[in-house]
């Protein structure tokens, strides 16, 4: 390590003593300077406690659960007045976790279920989750397409922004994926499964800006550096993002690239490898945050 690079590190590492963090989030990418990496923890973890109060208020909000499926993505969405939907499954082995935070959130039954895709990270367990649960309407990639609604809640709205039916169909699979923006009053999240660059392309030359932002991005495809391209993150512009990654995944996402935008736009960023799942309220002026993993590992 370069002499000023070093000199930095352990600076930033009394800083972190002073005030509290011990101990650096073990879940920084292993290409990390160390200086960088513990720079971008102690921002991350700033950001974090700076987050709105709870303001959960008898149940008025929209609740997100960006659940820790490993490698994979499963998302639970409860409306405030209690309508359900999943979007989709995880892996097949993830069925027990998914079921857990169904049960946990006093779900009985899903009035909206979407599969993005069919990769199996996102709808191994979708089979067992219908013979699980009673399933109202059922959507894939083939049944929907960009600009329409989704019906499900009055308090709601819910948007597919892709896949773009006036364009071919992309020659990659993560492009098709169903990108579902919901909003509550004055917030909102973009859910967009693997989507890559070609995919956020479409939607940035299809939508108007006010059409994709949201105040939570769940980040495509894991936190790749083939998603969350530039312009298109920042015609989000979201003060929170997660990524639904496994522990040492093979793919080592989130990739550096996407670590980097993160931090070179202050923006609050949670990962269930290393957070657990991830559950944010948004009550349509606020989101809040809450992780079940509340140790940093």
């Amino acid at each position: 390590m370069k002499p000023l690079l070093r000199l930095l590190s352990c600076l930033l590492a009394f800083v972190l003593l002073l005030t509290g963090c011990a101990s650096l989030h073990s879940c920084v990418h292993a290409d990390e300077p160390d200086a960088f990496a513990a720079e971008r923890e102690a921002l991350w973890e700033k950001l974090k406690a700076e987050r709105p109060a709870d303001s959960r208020a008898d149940g008025d909000a929209l609740t997100v659960v960006v659940i820790d499926v490993g490698q994979g993505d499963s998302i639970l969405l409860i409306s405030p007045e209690g309508k359900t939907m999943l979007v989709d499954a995880g892996p097949a082995d993830a069925f027990d976790a998914v079921d857990a935070t169904l049960r946990a959130n006093g779900v009985e039954s899903l009035d909206v279920v979407v599969a993005t895709h069919p990769h199996a990270d996102h709808i191994g367990a979708m089979r067992a989750v219908q013979n699980a649960y009673p399933v109202g309407a059922y959507y894939t990639n083939r049944d929907v397409s960009g600009g329409m609604n989704i019906p499900w809640a009055d308090s709601c709205t819910v948007t597919v922004l892709s896949p773009i039916p006036s364009y071919d169909v992309p020659e990659e699979v993560n492009d098709t994926s169903v990108v579902l923006h919901v909003r509550y009053g004055e917030t909102a999240v973009l859910l967009t499964g693997d989507a890559e660059a070609t995919a956020e392309g479409r939607m940035l030359d299809t939508y108007p800006r006010s059409m994709l932002k949201a105040d939570v991005l769940k980040l495509g495809h894991h936190g790749s550096s083939t998603s969350s391209y530039y312009a298109f993150f920042l015609a989000v512009d979201p003060d929170y993002a997660v990524a639904s990654c496994g522990k040492d995944n093979e793919y080592g996402h989130p990739h550096l690239e996407t670590l980097s935008l993160l931090y070179e736009t202050r923006t609050a960023f949670y990962r269930t490898d290393c957070d657990g799942s991830v559950t944010f309220w948004l009550n349509g002026e606020t989101v809040s945050v809450e992780c079940s993993r509340k140790e940093i590992p």
